[in-house]
């Protein structure tokens, strides 16, 4: 699993994890809002204390569909948007949790959700703090459901590759061919 994690815990998330540690609680994590907000930049820092957006904003909600660990200190929540969920574009989402503490926030690169068929959103939000898997009270590993699919990619390069290169050898032979079988006598003539 990739070490890229981009979101961030907002200061509201981390007061609600000290206070559900200190009162041995669990974290009880409820939905991931997505938002669509104006002039947002993705590759900007997020801010930590960055509030809900506004009712406008907010695009679709989604209860969380799986939790998982990834090992002790890294959890994930996961949601899909199925093809019959749609139409909207968002670049924001948020974690979000029953009491309605934004726990955690990311931006992306607008993203367009239609409904049709094929059209599947899988959003996860992965967050790493010490002993998130033992507060946070999720026992399955995320492995069990995160799908890799970097068997299916190395397959696409590898045939693209085989693909490319068959096709340049065609052009090759096809080419040597026409030289090796033409006259160019007819133009060496008419050259002269």
């Amino acid at each position: 699993m990739s070490e890229a994690i981009t979101g961030i815990m907002t200061n509201a998330g981390r007061g609600y994890i000290t206070t559900r540690a200190l009162e041995n609680k669990g974290l009880d994590v409820k939905e991931l809002v997505f938002a669509k907000i104006p002039n947002l930049n993705e590759q900007g820092e997020r801010n930590p204390n960055e509030p809900m957006p506004s009712g406008l904003q907010i695009v679709h909600r989604r209860n969380i569909d799986v939790s998982g660990y990834v090992d002790e200190n890294t959890v994930a929540w996961a949601v899909v948007l199925e093809q019959d969920i749609g139409d909207f574009d968002y670049n924001w989402i948020g974690l979000v949790t029953k009491d309605g503490t934004l726990l955690a926030i990311d931006y992306l690169p607008l993203q367009r959700k239609r409904q049709g068929v094929n059209n599947v959103h899988n959003r996860s939000f992965v967050l790493k703090f010490a002993a998130a898997a033992a507060l946070a009270r999720i026992t399955i590993p995320a492995q069990s459901w995160m799908f890799d699919y970097s068997p299916q990619i190395d397959a696409l390069n590898a045939l693209s590759l085989t693909t490319a290169t068959a096709q340049v050898n065609n052009m090759y032979r096809t080419l040597r061919n026409y030289f090796l079988m033409s006259d160019f006598t007819i133009f060496t003539k008419e050259l002269r």
